[in-house]
């Protein structure tokens, strides 16, 4: 299944969308003017009620690597396994559906990749912004590394050996994604660059923090239960600390307060 050009193999970049149709183009954009050429970009609407569909559909128009696939509203961890499901890449990205990639962020994820043989993926910096009203993009924090799917590389390989995103999680399921990779071991590939712009807008998941705290709660629980059935063996060290691994949240670099 695996489509090879040359020595260059296909990334698959998934990006689930729900109601996404305010920033969708703007993110489809920047996954198309990326610089490593060969790509199938998935779109999967999780049961979309706005003009989500219209506009991959006129997008797919003008680029053949876009497809799009349905499914009734089930949360972002269900569309990123169902993407999975259906790509052909030896390479796995994902971006949310308001995110950005900078130019060159799959190039340099990829020459990682090459670099490190034995990392299972590449992750990258991140950076938050704020899109001003006369289109212009306002970066209000440092670069930073933490756990956005969006800002890494996988080779498929790591999900046959970690496993899925887990479907129960509507919340929090990339910070039970990185815990289950940290608690096997797996090695990864750092990137000092920024590879992801983290858009914080009031409608984000995340605004407010009190859904994605109790998202926190519900990726602990389920790590106390791998220990219990014996799957992770806490006093068994790993190569990397864990407040490493995970990364830490970003620091502002002007006086605009961190929503």
């Amino acid at each position: 299944m695996i489509q090879r050009f040359g020595k260059i193999v296909l990334v698959s970049v998934i990006i689930p969308a729900y109601n996404a149709s305010r920033f969708l183009r703007q993110t489809l954009e920047s996954v198309v003017r990326q610089t490593h050429r060969d790509l199938e970009i998935i779109v999967v609407d999780d049961g979309s009620t706005d003009n989500t569909v219209r506009i991959v559909e006129g997008i797919q128009k003008q680029d053949p690597r876009v497809a799009l696939y349905r499914q009734v509203n089930q949360g972002a961890a269900v569309a990123r396994n169902l993407g999975i499901e259906k790509s052909k890449g030896n390479f796995i990205a994902f971006l949310d559906a308001d995110d950005l990639w900078p130019p060159g962020t799959l190039h340099r994820l990829r020459e990682a990749l090459d670099s490190e043989p034995e990392a299972l993926f590449a992750q990258g910096l991140i950076q938050n912004f704020r899109q001003r009203a006369d289109g212009s993009m306002h970066l209000f924090t440092h670069p930073y590394r933490f756990l956005n799917l969006g800002a890494s590389l996988y080779r498929r390989s790591l999900f046959a050996s970690v496993g899925l995103l887990d479907p129960t999680m509507r919340l929090c399921e990339d910070l039970d994604f990185l815990m289950r990779c940290w608690e096997k071991n797996v090695k990864r590939a750092v990137v000092e660059e920024v590879t992801l712009y983290y858009r914080r807008h009031p409608n984000g998941m995340t605004a407010g923090l009190q859904g994605a705290g109790f998202g926190t709660v519900q990726a602990f629980k389920r790590r106390i239960e791998r220990i219990r059935r014996g799957i992770y063996d806490p006093s068994q060290p790993r190569d990397v600390p864990a407040n490493e691994y995970m990364g830490a949240g970003p620091v502002s670099q002007d006086q605009e307060t961190i929503p």
